[in-house]
């Protein structure tokens, strides 16, 4: 009899399928639990995704899921849309201030290495994923739908790729970390940069996947989960 695999998922909203929805509002559109292992029937499929969550947030849920007794064979982990994100009010209101990211770049690295050993610690294999790229023109958009100030930001930012490269630094860091420690990493951002029609793999949000690139996202691990297991 083949032993049963415990895989955890650990991450943000990109792993609850989360797609924009009317005004400012977001819908749950898939479940990455009944498909991601889906071609492996002796896996156990546990998802502890968080939307809105930081790194810092997932090292919290983490400990608290360990303390409790829960165990893992493997464990995904996708953080890093929060964390490089800015406090749009606040820019838009002061684009003469320094705002720095909801979790620094640093803070990021060293949080993403204590969830790495705390999993270490508990038996579990981590596995990373770096960010699907972000579409710069549509999430500004987004941003100031509530009636933010766009000259305002755009004066604070100097231009708006500014928003992909930040977001890029930080999906840069989960590889290097994943590379430097030895460990899996699945480069969804290679796949998604390598499509033709990228644009309309991003929803109009412009973070996250639209439903045609979240069908990329779960072929992408779908295809490379079981070949690391």
């Amino acid at each position: 009899m083949e032993e049963t695999l415990q895989f955890g998922i650990f991450g943000d909203s990109l792993m609850k399928g989360t797609l924009p929805a009317d005004g400012m509002r977001y819908a749950f559109h898939k479940d990455i639990m009944e498909r991601l292992l889906q071609p492996i029937q002796t896996a156990v499929v546990v998802n502890k995704a968080k939307f809105g969550a930081t790194i810092e947030k997932g090292l919290r849920v983490l400990q608290k899921d360990l303390n409790n007794g829960s165990r893992y064979d493997y464990a995904l982990l996708e953080y890093g849309g929060n964390d490089c994100n800015y406090d749009w009010p606040a820019i838009s209101e002061n684009p003469q201030g320094t705002h720095d990211p909801a979790v620094s770049l640093p803070e990021f690295t060293q949080t993403l290495r204590s969830m790495i050993d705390a999993l270490l610690a508990s038996g579990a294999k981590p596995v990373l994923m770096t960010l699907p790229p972000i579409d710069a023109e549509k999430y500004l958009d987004r941003i100031c739908q509530p009636g933010l100030d766009r000259d305002a930001i755009l004066q604070w930012l100097g231009d708006a790729n500014r928003i992909y490269r930040t977001q890029e630094l930080y999906s840069d860091a989960i590889y290097k970390t994943a590379m430097e420690l030895g460990l899996p990493c699945v480069d969804v951002r290679s796949i998604f940069l390598q499509q033709v029609d990228f644009p309309a793999l991003i929803s109009d949000d412009g973070i996250h996947p639209s439903e045609k690139g979240y069908e990329l996202l779960y072929s992408t691990l779908i295809d490379s989960i079981p070949k690391i297991l």
